[in-house]
């Protein structure tokens, strides 16, 4: 992952995944007519608002 301050009290967050769930996410953003971006800071803002916290496990 990496990170840009671009002023303005926004930053950049650049992050690597697999193709499968690039694709995925390109296509759903597709369906709604908005971009690739702006898709992801939706289902993000949605999370976060939520105020659910992730179950992670360590993986051996």
């Amino acid at each position: 992952m990496a990170t840009k301050e671009t002023g303005n009290a926004k930053k950049t967050i650049g992050i690597n995944m697999k193709q499968e769930m690039a694709d995925d996410l390109e296509k759903r953003a597709s369906s709604m007519l908005i971009s690739t971006s702006k898709y992801c800071k939706i289902i993000l803002s949605q999370w976060l608002a939520s105020g659910k916290k992730l179950q992670l496990e360590e993986r051996c």
